[in-house]
């Protein structure tokens, strides 16, 4: 049976709840056995839980990494405060959404929880080379997985372009940047990357599975590790 992420703490339906401390309390009253959320940096380095990268306020849609954190520290959650209420009682699967930071958020999440507690996952492929080339010295054993959607980071038309071409080839990034951890779309995990991992013997993550349907495919299959999902309790309810 494979083991449930509460993905962005398994809100549901209710998207206000999605990377609160709320919905990782939850999480982990309901028993999964993983809660993911998002890390972004705001303008002046603070880390916090938030999926995209822009954010709504009074002058519309504005990147979060333009804002100091003063400016929106109602509405966003510090990944220090999450670490402090799931350290001891859940593991941390933690999609980094950030470039040239890596390391130092790693070591930060790795300090407080353990190796053992935590998943690293992120769409860059240049992350994820980074961080594997500091866990082989400094967190031997932590799992970072190289996700099969297009990269987190854009710069223009171009960049877009090319990232939205290589994940058309998700072998091949997860080869490339070190990853040893396989994490996937669940399309893709059925396509190609369920065979892959297996082949290879690394862990697979497979998201967002909510249908309940395919939750019972998911939850028992034999290769895979983890599913994530907004719905952890319909997930455990699942498991055979």
């Amino acid at each position: 049976m494979a083991l449930v992420s509460a993905h962005r703490g398994g809100a549901g339906d209710d998207h206000s709840l999605e990377n609160t401390l709320a919905a990782c309390e939850a999480a982990i009253v309901s028993g999964c056995d993983f809660v993911e959320f998002d890390v972004r940096l705001t303008a002046d380095g603070r880390a916090v839980l938030f999926h995209d990268d822009e954010l709504d306020n009074e002058h519309g849609r504005q990147s979060i990494s333009r804002h100091a954190f003063d400016e929106i520290t109602g509405e966003l959650v510090e990944l220090d405060s999450v670490l402090e209420l799931i350290a001891g009682r859940i593991g941390a699967h933690v999609d980094l959404k950030v470039r040239g930071a890596e390391v130092e958020l790693v070591t930060r999440i790795i300090d407080r929880l353990g190796v053992g507690n935590v998943i690293i996952t992120t769409a860059e492929d240049s992350s994820v080379r980074a961080i594997r080339r500091w866990s082989r010295v400094h967190a031997p054993g932590l799992l970072v997985g190289l996700s099969s959607s297009p990269r987190a980071h854009s710069d223009g038309f171009f960049p877009r372009w090319r990232a939205q071409i290589s994940s058309a080839f998700p072998r091949l990034r997860i080869w490339f940047s070190g990853a040893n951890l396989v994490v996937s779309h669940k399309f893709v995990a059925r396509w190609s990357l369920k065979a892959y991992a297996r082949r290879r013997g690394l862990q697979l993550v497979v998201w967002t599975v909510d249908n309940e349907d395919e939750l019972a495919r998911w939850m028992n299959d034999p290769d895979v590790w983890i599913v994530t999902t907004n719905y952890p309790r319909r997930a455990m309810a699942a498991r055979r």
